[in-house]
């Protein structure tokens, strides 16, 4: 994969991983930060959930960015952004650990719309340095400065 291509998709996930904690902490802030303990059943997942998701994000886009030979640093963004749209879903279908949202905000589709969007560029950006890294080993026999 070219450095350039490489440099593209990295910005991309980078930010659109650091999109999706913002979105988290202001939508923690604005609904469910004032909201007092005990008042909603499992109130602690989003409470606790979405500040520990916007700093995560946070670590992640910049480890994304930096350490720009190091896919799983990507695998761990990647991980992020499947985990919390795994949690999206069960709090609206399901419940996660008793929270429930009863219905799909704009909120919460403008955060799945991002942490999808983010999921598939990470998924590409892991795709191509595979490839490439494959292309590599069977060029020279062995994989240098870049893979796992």
């Amino acid at each position: 994969m070219s450095s350039a291509l490489r440099l593209v998709l990295r910005i991309l996930a980078a930010v659109g991983v650091l999109a999706g904690g913002a979105l988290h902490l202001r939508i923690w802030d604005e609904d469910y930060r004032e909201i007092p303990d005990g008042a909603v059943p499992g109130l602690w997942v989003v409470q606790d959930g979405f500040p520990v998701n916007a700093g995560l994000s946070l670590l992640l886009a910049i480890g994304v960015l930096v350490f720009a030979r190091r896919p799983i640093v990507w695998l761990a963004a990647l991980m992020l952004q499947l985990g919390s749209i795994i949690a999206l879903v069960l709090s609206r279908e399901a419940s996660i650990f008793g929270w429930k949202e009863p219905d799909w905000s704009s909120d919460a589709k403008t955060v799945l719309l991002v942490e999808v969007a983010t999921s598939a560029v990470l998924v590409l950006l892991l795709a191509l340095d595979f490839l490439h890294s494959e292309k590599r080993t069977a060029v020279t026999g062995s994989v240098s400065g870049g893979g796992w």
